[in-house]
């Protein structure tokens, strides 16, 4: 029982740091939300959650590993690259297909309701790792739905997706297509994971490698944010913007 209970006192001090950092957001000076110094810093202080690897993933950023599974799964440089890129693209309705712990769902919200008010995020996940939604709730403009796939939201356009679920290549595909082609601004994350090249069909980074060839000639704008510490062909976000 003492075991259960130092993990979960675990799991709680590392929560804690995300609702310090949201209220950080709330209350920051435009400027700041602007910086991607100051994103990145913020990013650190929630702390990332330590993988399998988490050495070679995070590289030089591995000394801000929280110590249990809250945090992020995130290079910070790149997911703070992200969050200024969609405050540039007037994003009032959010979905994140595989949120894990809420953690990037919620700063993500925190986030971009600082630059749009009636901003409204949706985060899924088929797995219940989202275990303090109900502490949170009522900070953050974020809905969490558990147990449904994108299949479930065929038909609702979001202005903004993030594709972070299942890597491998039928689910990212699926996830694209159900959801992301209808998104104005559409990002996958992992797309330059070396890892998941080896899984069948290539994974998500095949799943992107598709995506730029079919958008590209239709006037898509294509980013891509690869920012490993180490340069390695490890985690990275793929962007597809489509103009309005």
């Amino acid at each position: 029982m003492s075991g259960l209970l130092e993990s979960y006192e675990a799991e709680r001090a590392d929560f804690e740091r995300l609702i310090s950092a949201i209220r950080k957001v709330q209350a920051a000076q435009i400027e700041n939300l602007r910086s991607h110094e100051w994103l990145v810093e913020v990013i650190r202080e929630i702390g990332l959650v330590p993988i399998p690897e988490s050495g070679r993933t995070y590289a030089s950023e591995a000394e801000f590993l929280n110590s249990s599974q809250q945090g992020l799964i995130q290079i910070p440089q790149e997911y703070a690259r992200l969050l200024l890129l969609l405050a540039g693209q007037r994003v009032r309705t959010y979905l994140e297909i595989g949120c894990f712990n809420g953690a990037s769902a919620c700063l993500a919200a925190a986030y971009l309701q600082r630059f749009e008010p009636d901003f409204r995020a949706t985060t899924i996940d088929i797995f219940p790792a989202f275990v303090f939604y109900s502490e949170i709730r009522d900070l953050v403009p974020l809905e969490y739905v558990v147990g449904k796939t994108s299949y479930d939201f065929r038909g609702r356009e979001f202005d903004a997706l993030f594709i972070d679920g299942d890597h491998s290549f039928e689910w990212a595909h699926a996830d694209y297509q159900n959801c992301g082609r209808a998104a104005r601004v559409c990002a996958l994350h992992d797309v330059n994971n070396e890892p998941y090249r080896g899984l069948p069909f290539g994974g998500v980074p095949a799943v992107w490698e598709l995506i730029k060839r079919n958008e590209q000639g239709s006037g898509a704008e294509i980013v891509e944010i690869f920012a490993h510490p180490e340069g390695e062909d490890l985690l990275g976000i793929g962007v597809r913007i489509r103009a309005v």
